[in-house]
């Protein structure tokens, strides 16, 4: 029996998204100039890039062995696959919009786009997958995205 190919389709929706959003963070921290901005640009994409490995792992156990398991289990598993300079060419409306000539308002505009949307994403999945460790996933990452809308709301405030 093969893997649950809706499963593997939001898997690999959730994957494009984390990778867009790594992306356009690092792209924001080579263009800005504030150093406090930039530390926190770096935490987002870190925490992008591990939420890209946790749907990795997902959807690697998926087509291996047709199981999810969970994501505390994905994080400790050696060899995870990690994001490559080729991946940084990543093509999104979005990103292509970041310049140096961004101002930091309209680069917290665009990461909020991004993590709503996945943040909706992840909550949809969530509501349509049966399988109890895959919600626990979604569910999981729903929060760690409504966290990062958070975190980037607080920082458009302080450029109003």
């Amino acid at each position: 029996m093969a893997a649950d190919k809706f499963a593997l389709e939001g898997l690999n929706k959730g994957i494009q998204a984390e990778l867009a959003a790594y992306v356009f963070y690092n792209k924001c921290i080579k263009i800005i100039a504030d150093e406090q901005l930039k530390a926190t640009l770096r935490t987002l994409a870190f925490e992008e890039k591990e939420h890209y490995r946790i749907l990795e792992g997902q959807y690697d156990s998926l087509v291996r062995s047709e199981m999810w398991v969970t994501y505390n289990d994905i994080l400790k598993r050696p060899g995870l696959p990690d994001i490559d300079e080729k991946m940084e060419g990543v093509h999104n409306d979005l990103i292509d919009r970041v310049s140096e000539s961004s101002t930091p308002r309209q680069v917290f505009e665009i990461a909020l786009i991004l993590e709503e949307r996945a943040k909706n994403l992840y909550s949809d999945l969530a509501k349509k997958t049966t399988d109890p460790k895959g919600r626990e996933t979604y569910e999981y990452l729903v929060k760690f995205e409504s966290s990062h809308i958070a975190k980037i709301n607080r920082l458009m405030e302080g450029v109003k």
